[in-house]
């Protein structure tokens, strides 16, 4: 009788009858992720409290969760550091797993890209010298805009200011000690970043009430591996329930600002 079954099923397999079944248990990507020993995330190291260098090794909140799906896949991780511009198309073109670089959900990344679960609710804020004549958004018109390039705080600025003349800078924190250093009137970028450099700069920096927009930060996946965007939502969702996504963000806004 059980050769019968299993004959049964060997056919209906061939036929094509199951694949639903068979799509709910496969994973081909986490497979090969195991099978190699070490899982790759692609990040931009400059942009704290997200991911940042520390006394020569990566840190920050991006770190902490990657580590985390390391861990569970009982893997290595491996970090490979780049121009945030790059990262997509290096993760189209296979050079890692997996994008965590505090990168905002859009429209048309997500056509490019398929995305995690957010696991933070962001925004933008806008960075001025303390004392600036510019108190809010409609003030940034006509003034010099600095921006970590390829960003949501490069495209909001282009396409929302009047008249700014755009300064583009390879990390967000170029970008602040640009208005700190007075080459650049304003900046904009993620709120937590923005906070974390405004607490470092002792007073010399401040923030505009006003947030330029509301965004959703999650992480990437090349498109055609479910199983791993299924895997790190896991992760993610585990992190908040347990508080470690809270601790890692505390633990981060602190030791981030101070690189």
């Amino acid at each position: 009788m059980k050769k019968m079954l299993s004959m049964a099923l060997c056919l209906m397999l061939l036929a094509g009858l199951v694949p639903a079944a068979l799509a709910e248990t496969a994973t081909p990507t986490l497979d090969a992720i195991k099978a190699k020993g070490k899982i790759v995330m692609m990040t931009n190291a400059t942009f704290p409290p997200f991911e940042y260098i520390k006394d020569t090794k990566f840190a920050g909140i991006d770190i902490d969760l990657s580590q985390m799906v390391a861990d569970k896949l009982g893997v290595e991780l491996e970090v490979l550091d780049m121009d945030f511009g790059l990262l997509i198309e290096a993760l189209k073109g296979g050079k890692g797993d997996f994008v965590a670089a505090g990168m905002t959900l859009t429209e048309e990344r997500q056509e490019q890209i398929d995305f995690s679960m957010v696991y933070i609710k962001n925004g933008l804020l806008v960075i001025v010298p303390t004392g600036s004549e510019i108190t809010k958004l409609s003030d940034l018109a006509g003034k010099k805009i600095a921006v970590q390039e390829s960003t949501t705080g490069d495209i909001w600025a282009s396409d929302n200011i009047q008249g700014a003349v755009m300064q583009q800078y390879k990390s967000a924190v170029d970008a602040g000690n640009a208005v700190a250093s007075g080459k650049a009137d304003a900046a904009v970028m993620d709120k937590l970043p923005a906070e974390s450099m405004v607490k470092n700069a002792n007073g010399a920096l401040a923030l505009l009430d006003e947030m330029a927009s509301e965004e959703d930060t999650a992480m990437g996946v090349a498109k055609g591996k479910e199983d791993l965007v299924a895997f790190i939502n896991d992760v993610l969702q585990e992190a908040i329930d347990s508080g470690a996504m809270q601790a890692s963000i505390d633990k981060h806004m602190v030791e981030g600002a101070g690189d």
